[in-house]
This record gives structure tokens, C-alpha cells and sequence, in this order.
């Protein structure tokens, strides 16, 4: 187990940036997280990668988007790697988890059989209403466990050549997500082509970084769907798909963590900040802050130390799961 660690990966725009092996973009890791409410600012992150979570040990709550999913030992989360997500929080004794990533290509891609885009069907075509859990009490879950266990095991069989390995994980990786694609009831449905989801995520990748370089531009819904090629209607459908929340909601909570990362970081007044990341009345800029984090502007202020007066002589209590 090595200690939960990603800030050095994680860029300032929430991108987790891990590079895999073309040859074979698959990695497994197995996590053991402190105690708590986590406080790393990249314990929220997105990327294009898909990803399996499965807890070991320990219960806590894991957020995408806007949705939080309770988990204990055994369950299996399929996470919804476009929105922000990660884990909020996680008790008990011990606090275990292995994270299985890949790139959706290695499972299928233009040169697969049309079948093989069945295993990725849990991700990809999956209504948004359903629970994106495989609880331990589950009747899949003993299948898909089994399958998953035996992948580790060829993951980390250093005894065998590099390629049988490989081969080892990819057959019980495919094994796991044939057991998911039965579990969400998902059997029915015919071959499809992912490549448009895989441009989709591309599409989203330059949106986010554009919008983190400008966010405190005005930015409407037109000029952002203008940006990806769509018509407003397709955009905000596509927006809600990828993120879980609105672009206009998308937009606001992008501004307050960055009015969070300067009031922690710097000097500069309130105003100047609200100012700085778009909003032009302070009071609303204070209000909207509260909401979101449930502390003001110079109780964060207070909190991160940086900037202190008498008006702030009594430090705030920490905030819980701010994204900042």
C-alpha cells in the first residue's frame, strides 16, 4: 500500500495528468487515505481516463459532480471521470482502497469486434439515475471480485515477462467489466461506436482549460457551445452529461475556488479579488462565497492565516469539503 498522494500530478485546473504506456495505458494502485475529511485541494480532479474504485477497508463518502456515494469494505464505484470527483471522506482503523485505471482504447477501439464496446457499456451508456455501485452484498459482486483479485495478482506477478502480465490483466479486466455490464442490466443493448465519447472528452479537456485561463471573462452559453461546434441546446445537454451541474453553476464555482486559492495565498483586498475573478459587486460576490463554502471571505482569510486584522482576530473553524 503506498500512502494517497496525487498533488504533484494534479495541475491547477483540476487535471490529473498520469502517463501510461501506449502499449498498454493500464495502472492499478492500492491507497491507504488519512483519516477524515480530506483536505488536499486535488482530492477533486478529472480526467479521460475510465476508473474503477473499490474499497478494501474503511467507510466514507466518494463525490462526482454534485452526486455523493456512500461506500464500505467490498463496494466497487464506477466513477464518472469527467466530473470533479474523489473522495470527501473515510473513517475506520484502517482506510484502503485500489484505484484501476485505463484508457478505454486498450477494452475497445475502431479495430475491435463490435462487441467489445459491451464491456464498456457500465461507463459509457449507464442512465445517470442508476446507483454507480457494486455493493458487496450484491449478487454480482462476488464475480466481479474475483475477477478483479485475479487481475491483481497477474499485475503484480513479477515472476512472468512483462507481455503475459499484460495479457493476465487485460483478460480479467474484461472478465470484471463483463460482470458490470450484467450487474447495471445493461445486456440488451446494441454494439455502439465510443469514438464519439472519446471526442466528447477531448472537446471537454480544451473547454476546462480554456475556461480556467478566462474564467472571469463573460462567458455565455453561446460563445461556449460556439467554441465546441454545437448548438446551444446540444452544448448544455453536453455540459450536464460531463460535469453532473449546469455551465452557468460550472462557471460561478469555478470563480469562488480560485477567490478561495487567492484569499489563502495572498494580501489582496476582498474587493480586489472579487473583482479579479469576475464579480463586480462585492456584496454579492460575499453572499455567494457563504453559500458555497459556508464560511465568509475573511473567515477563510483567517483560517489560511495570510492576512490578519482585528476584524479577524477569531479563527474560523475548518470548512468541510470545500473544493479549493
Amino acid at each position: 500500500m503506498e500512502p494517497f498522494r496525487i498533488d504533484h500530478d494534479v495541475d491547477r485546473w483540476r487535471h490529473y495528468r498520469l502517463a501510461l504506456d501506449p502499449k498498454f495505458p493500464f495502472h492499478v494502485r492500492q491507497l491507504s487515505y488519512p483519516a477524515g475529511t480530506l483536505s488536499s485541494p486535488s482530492r477533486f480532479n478529472w480526467h479521460e481516463r475510465l476508473e474503477i474504485f473499490v474499497d478494501i477497508a474503511g467507510w466514507g463518502s466518494f463525490r462526482m459532480g454534485d452526486r455523493l456515494v456512500d461506500f464500505g469494505p467490498g463496494d466497487l464505484i464506477v466513477v464518472d471521470n469527467l466530473k470533479l470527483h474523489g473522495i470527501l471522506s473515510y473513517r475506520g482503523p484502517e482506510r484502503l482502497a485500489a484505484v484501476i485505471t485505463f484508457m478505454p482504447e486498450l477494452v475497445s477501439n475502431p479495430l475491435s469486434y463490435p462487441c467489445d464496446s459491451s464491456y464498456l457499456f457500465s461507463f459509457y451508456s449507464r442512465p445517470a439515475h442508476l446507483d454507480p455501485t457494486v455493493r458487496a452484498k450484491d449478487k454480482a459482486s462476488a464475480d466481479v471480485h474475483s475477477a478483479l483479485g485475479n487481475m491483481l495478482r497477474c499485475y503484480l506477478n513479477e515472476a512472468a515477462s512483462i507481455e503475459f502480465r499484460r495479457a493476465g490483466c487485460k483478460v480479467y479486466l474484461l472478465q470484471a467489466l463483463y460482470h458490470l455490464t450484467a450487474h447495471f442490466g445493461l445486456t440488451d443493448l446494441p454494439a455502439t461506436d465510443f469514438s464519439s465519447h472519446r471526442r466528447a472528452s477531448l472537446q471537454f479537456g480544451q473547454l476546462y482549460e480554456y475556461l480556467q485561463e478566462n474564467y472571469a471573462d463573460r462567458i455565455t452559453v453561446s460563445r461556449a457551445a460556439d467554441m465546441l461546434g454545437l448548438s446551444d441546446f446540444q452544448f448544455m445537454k453536453f455540459f450536464r452529461r460531463a460535469t453532473g451541474t449546469t455551465f452557468v453553476t460550472y462557471l460561478a464555482r469555478l470563480r469562488l475556488a480560485h477567490a478561495h486559492r487567492l484569499l489563502a495565498e495572498s494580501d489582496r483586498s476582498i474587493a480586489a479579488i472579487a473583482a479579479e475573478i469576475g464579480f463586480s459587486d462585492q456584496s454579492y460576490f460575499d453572499r455567494r462565497f457563504r453559500q458555497y463554502y459556508k464560511q465568509s471571505p475573511r473567515e477563510v482569510r483567517a483560517l489560511a492565516g495570510s492576512f490578519k486584522s482585528p476584524a479577524n482576530s477569531t479563527r474560523a473553524s475548518a470548512p468541510g469539503g470545500v473544493q479549493s
